[in-house]
């Protein structure tokens, strides 16, 4: 069972990766006024899609943003209107069902329950659990003013770390009941890797961003993906949370 987790996991990084070198990210921008923007915040959105409302499910959040019963109630009502709403959406052609996906989170977006405070800090451990690859997202690169080289290299870092997966992977470099330790270490790197990329004001910035460091109970949640065990509950075994893109994990 757990080398099917494994299995997913990497298929999961492989579909980021492939998404994320269609996405124009630090390319240069052609075609219409827009255009080459759109698609970086395409993937910037794929990105960061479903982490909040995930870290919102989880009783240690919950704990930090000190939520009201009537607020944890709220978010848990607009959190399955979502779910059943988007198993409608399925036999929708690509364009439609695109569309209504994202009225359907607008709609049913559990932050807006929150107040200022609680939007804030719930930001600042967003970016905690995704770590690095929250670079990747506009509305972080913007702010921390990354230049188009920047841009460029952190998309290269995380196209290889794809790569090295994938290779991995194929190569049975996954060791049964090492998985999980193995592709921490490979985040680390990745993410280490990505710093390097800023300047030491960058740097700086970068942790303010970030707030008091927040104790995850279960450990840091994987990059693309909000609960406990990021790539399919990987971490904390098939229970161990929701996964990758915020849906329940691949494990369950």
């Amino acid at each position: 069972m757990r080398l099917k987790w494994i299995a997913v996991s990497v298929f999961a990084a492989a579909l980021v990766g492939s998404a994320f070198a269609q996405s124009g990210f630090g390319q240069p921008r052609q075609g219409a006024p827009g255009q080459g923007q759109q698609r970086g915040q395409g993937f910037g959105r794929m990105m960061g899609a479903g982490m909040a409302g995930t870290l919102l499910e989880r009783p240690d959040v919950q704990r930090e943003l000190n939520l009201t019963e009537q607020q944890k109630s709220q978010i848990r009502q607009m959190q399955e209107n979502q779910r059943t709403a988007m198993q409608e959406l399925r036999n929708l052609p690509p364009d439609q069902r695109r569309q209504r996906m994202q009225e359907v989170r607008e709609k049913n977006d559990p932050t807006k329950v929150l107040n200022e405070t609680q939007k804030k800090r719930l930001r600042e451990i967003e970016l905690q659990a995704m770590g690095s690859t929250a670079l990747l997202q506009d509305e972080v690169a913007n702010e921390l003013k990354l230049t188009q080289e920047q841009r460029s290299r952190l998309q290269g870092i995380v196209v290889q770390q794809m790569q090295q997966l994938r290779e991995q992977f194929q190569s049975g470099g996954f060791g049964q009941g090492q998985g999980a330790q193995q592709m921490q270490q490979m985040r680390e790197q990745m993410e280490k890797q990505m710093l390097e990329v800023l300047t030491p004001a960058q740097r700086q910035q970068w942790q303010q961003m970030q707030g008091k460091p927040f104790q995850f109970e279960g450990g840091r949640p994987m990059p693309w993906g909000g609960g406990r065990g990021g790539f399919g509950g990987l971490q904390g075994g098939p229970r161990g949370g929701s996964g990758f893109g915020g849906g329940r994990g691949f494990g369950n």
